[in-house]
């Protein structure tokens, strides 16, 4: 086990089961429990290093893949892979559980400016609009510039509030996780 990438290291608190680890971890990282159910502490330690992947150093990444690898089950060792590159290399919004705290709070500030901006200028406003929207788009069977501007508008306005769910939703279950002992 290597200490940059421990349960340790993780921004939640979790109970010292491993049965319990698996299935919290699992449920944070959106895998179904059945992948891990049967694992143990390799499987535990292997999805920490998926989690921490983006923020280890060249050599602590190869320590964590070649952990990730030694999984046995290869539909796990598959997921957690992926779980592991996507955020560093593709989207790192795409993992928002290896947000640092600090990039969670900063994506939250940022979410949340744009939603009030967003409340600000225009609520009332897209009503109207979307009430114009539908009516045009019903007697002309057609989306006019004009619409196809106000769904931009919307598109955009609810994608910043999935944003800002999904970043609270993160940030409350980093406080939330309280730590439990289930002796086996």
């Amino acid at each position: 086990m290597s200490s940059s990438f421990s349960i340790n290291n993780l921004p939640y608190d979790l109970p010292n089961n491993l049965n319990e680890q698996l299935r919290i971890l699992s449920n944070i990282i959106k895998i179904p429990f059945s992948l891990v159910k049967d694992g143990g502490q390799n499987e535990v330690e292997a999805i920490c290093g998926a989690i921490l992947y983006r923020h280890l150093d060249r050599h602590q990444k190869i320590e964590a893949m070649t952990l990730i690898r030694s999984v046995p089950n290869g539909a796990l060792k598959a997921k957690l892979i992926s779980i592991a590159v996507e955020p560093t290399f593709v989207n790192k919004d795409w993992g928002i559980w290896s947000f640092t705290t600090e990039e969670l709070i900063a994506d939250q500030y940022f979410h949340s400016q744009v939603d009030n901006f967003a409340s600000y200028i225009g609520v009332g406003a897209s009503a109207l609009s979307g009430k114009d929207l539908l009516t045009k788009l019903w007697s002309n069977r057609k989306v006019t510039k004009g619409g196809v501007v106000t769904l931009v508008i919307w598109g955009t306005v609810l994608f910043n509030k999935s944003e800002l769910s999904k970043v609270n939703n993160e940030i409350q279950r980093r406080s939330s996780i309280r730590t439990i002992t289930i002796q086996p």
